[in-house]
């Protein structure tokens, strides 16, 4: 008789968990958000890429300050945010803005998952996303990498709807739309038509190429780029991202990401993590269980990846995660980053959810409470353990460059708008002085730049590095520049200072 009840209790638990997936999603949902909003207005100024997208923004919207966006920036954020600066908005819109993007990503992480895998993984991935590190610190900046993340995941939602589960021509079509739109505004977004294409090719060989809608979704992307395309071209005589590319060189960073892999996936697993540190977290031992597990069912069913539709999501996976990452360890050319992976992370949380649910079911022919409850307590302590880290670590940045600011601010109140100043850092110095900041020049070109009587201040900056000949010239020339701000670091030394220019 205990036994029935007992069963009937887990049943009934059961029961709860597969009719309320919208509910819990909706309690993911709401999670995501009161952690998000927490450190909404933390940071006390914007970093060097902010600065960029900011200050161009508000070139385009209002003229000032004067400021050319670099060629390897993509356009989309600056371009929405000058819209919403010429009807009032400020710095504070533009994080909400990022916020609004970080729960898109939440919820279609969980939207692309129930496709891909079922509901119970997907709502796994998107409790892991709610509080995963990356997405928590990047939330809190404004700048590119969330919302590409997110408009990455919607485009790669209409993809599946309209191409594989067909449902609508009008989500194939629409995919062509958010392909460009998040490609525009994270250049490597477009990595997600490569993932695509070879995974057409190898499950369907040359036959998407008769899909009608998948040559107008084309037409739709070809049309929402032209625009683009004719601006970039114009404005800096080069192909669109194509000139952004040729930027940067190839470099090897294939082994720094396969280190990076497990730091990222924080979450310790008490008394293993501090004897083997490389394979003790919940995150990365149940990423590599489930990887493996797909790359198995992979080699035995290679002869069916065509046909099987659930080995045909295996497949899907595995290019997800493998191309982007080659992508970044030899094509981009960037010293690698957390962030620079964040497209792959939902892949890795899908995994990750595949794996919990199999352990489940091995605890669950012996006692289904007790694999409800494992499987709990491993979620708790992921969440915890990366709110944690994004704690810290947002916090501790939440200060940094805020010396740029407080001189910007300074120069603002204490200067013509017609008036320039030579600095290094100047993203940050033209967004909060809305002033002219010429770079650095060699120093006898500096010395001819000075009798320019619009040219008011320089500034003298361990933030953003100034040539080494500038940090001895103020004291070996008094007669032509005195200190007129200094900024000091937590030692009291001076991070940041402000000569104006003797007349």
């Amino acid at each position: 008789m205990e036994e029935k009840k007992d069963s009937a209790w887990q049943d009934a638990v059961l029961s709860f968990f597969n009719k309320n997936f919208n509910l819990l999603l909706i309690g993911v949902l709401f999670f995501a958000l009161i952690l998000r909003l927490k450190y909404l207005t933390i940071n006390q100024a914007v970093w060097f890429d902010e600065a960029e997208y900011l200050s161009a923004a508000k070139n385009w919207a209002f003229g000032y300050p004067p400021y050319e966006l670099h060629y390897v920036r993509p356009a989309i954020l600056p371009f929405i945010m000058s819209i919403l600066y010429k009807i009032g908005a400020s710095e504070i819109t533009f994080r909400t803005l990022i916020l609004i993007f970080s729960l898109i990503g939440v919820l279609f992480t969980y939207l692309v998952g129930k496709e891909l895998f079922d509901k119970k993984v997907a709502l796994i991935a998107a409790f892991i996303s709610s509080s995963f590190y990356v997405y928590l610190f990047y939330t809190a900046r404004i700048m590119t990498d969330i919302p590409s993340a997110a408009l990455w995941m919607v485009s790669l939602w209409f993809f599946w709807k309209g191409y594989v589960l067909k449902e609508s021509r009008k989500y194939l079509w629409l995919f062509g739309f958010f392909l460009v739109i998040a490609t525009l505004t994270r250049f490597p977004a477009g990595i997600l038509l490569l993932v695509i294409l070879l995974f057409l090719l190898v499950t369907e060989k040359l036959k998407f190429l008769k899909n009608k809608d998948l040559w107008i979704s084309s037409a739709v992307a070809i049309i929402t780029l032209l625009p683009y395309s004719l601006w970039y071209y114009f404005r800096y005589n080069k192909l669109p991202i194509l000139g952004a590319a040729g930027f940067y060189q190839s470099v090897n960073y294939f082994s720094t990401y396969l280190k990076l892999l497990p730091n990222v996936t924080l979450s310790p697993i008490p008394g293993i993590s501090e004897i083997f540190p490389l394979l003790g977290n919940y995150l990365f031992l149940l990423f590599l269980a489930g990887f493996l597990i797909i790359i198995l069912n992979l080699i035995m069913g290679v002869d069916f990846i065509s046909k099987d539709q659930k080995l045909r999501n295996f497949f899907f996976i595995f290019l997800w995660i493998l191309i982007p990452l080659f992508y970044f360890s030899f094509f981009a050319g960037q010293v690698p980053e957390d962030r620079y992976l964040i497209y792959i992370y939902p892949a890795i949380f899908y995994l990750v959810g595949f794996a919990l649910i199999k352990f489940y079911n091995i605890l669950r022919d012996y006692n289904s409470l007790l694999g409800i409850i494992v499987v709990i307590f491993i979620l708790i302590s992921i969440s915890l353990a990366q709110i944690k880290y994004a704690d810290n670590i947002i916090k501790i940045k939440s200060s940094s460059y805020v010396e740029f600011k407080y001189a910007g601010t300074w120069i603002k109140e204490n200067s013509f708008r017609d008036e320039k100043v030579i600095a290094s850092g100047i993203p940050q110095l033209s967004y909060y002085s809305e002033r002219r900041i010429l770079p650095w020049p060699e120093e006898e070109k500096f010395k001819e730049m000075i009798q320019d009587e619009s040219i008011k201040y320089i500034v003298l900056s361990r933030l953003e590095g100034s040539p080494e000949w500038s940090y001895q010239w103020p004291e070996k020339n008094k007669d032509k520049i005195a200190p007129v701000q200094a900024y000091l670091d937590s030692q009291q030394r001076p991070i940041v200072i402000v000569y104006e220019i003797i007349r």
